[in-house]
């Protein structure tokens, strides 16, 4: 899969709901259509998915920070979406600035600490929605972030998966293994079986992972509950 294309499927079911991305209605179809194979130009896309404000500006400090020209290689796509080491070379001063640029969240960026790393589950859980199309609390908080899970069963088009939740009021935390289930689409996610680890973002399957995406993800994600507990802790949040 191409770097523009998982862009597309990890945007799309946001901008579905009509959380994130452009206001026309028709760029969900053309996303739709472009995700199940159909011939739809890649500048049209690249233009979509350039409204995304949030995906698109983390995009570009990733890429500049590894001296890449192009916002939606793969490797920095997937630095963000699921983390890999691209993300370690982005500059706190770097991540800080476009928080308050970009975001216009200046308060924010003073106060984010030295290892926060431009991951999206840093960007739901501490910095927060670029758009008031959505308030992210309670389980909202837990169906934006990407999450993973290994596979069950499948039942139609549904899968169940055992995932960590986040779990606790004053402190989150990945809470203890529950089973759930999901939405799936067989066009955009086939080769799979039960004992398969998937990521999973607003309730949607998204892709099979390797051990190495399951280890990224984990890790990113811990890191950014860690910062969110020392905000916390320092009454900085």
């Amino acid at each position: 899969m191409s770097g523009l294309k998982l862009a597309a499927l990890y945007s799309f079911p946001a901008h579905e709901l009509g959380f994130c991305g452009p206001k026309e209605k028709k760029t969900a179809k053309r996303l739709s259509n472009y995700l199940s194979g159909k011939k739809i130009s890649e500048k049209e896309i690249r233009k979509i998915l350039q409204d995304f404000k949030g995906a698109y500006s983390y995009y570009k400090l990733i890429a500049k920070s590894n001296n890449l020209l192009d916002p939606f290689d793969k490797r920095v796509v997937k630095a963000y979406w699921i983390g890999n080491k691209f993300l370690e070379k982005v500059k706190i001063d770097d991540l800080r600035q476009l928080i308050t640029k970009d975001f216009s969240k200046l308060e924010k960026a003073k106060k984010i600490p030295e290892n926060s790393k431009p991951h999206h589950n840093f960007h739901v859980l501490i910095v927060g929605p670029v758009t008031k199309k959505v308030v992210l609390k309670g389980r909202l908080l837990d169906f934006c972030k990407i999450s993973w899970g290994k596979i069950r069963s499948f039942k139609g088009n549904r899968i169940k998966v055992e995932y960590q939740p986040l779990s606790g009021e004053k402190k989150l935390r990945l809470g203890k293994p529950i089973k759930k289930e999901i939405l799936w689409d067989k066009n955009l996610l086939s080769k799979i079986k039960r004992g398969d680890w998937i990521s999973f973002h607003w309730n949607r399957a998204m892709e099979k992972l390797q051990k190495k995406d399951v280890k990224n993800l984990k890790k990113y994600t811990k890191i950014t509950l860690e910062l969110l507990t020392e905000m916390k802790g320092r009454q900085i949040f």
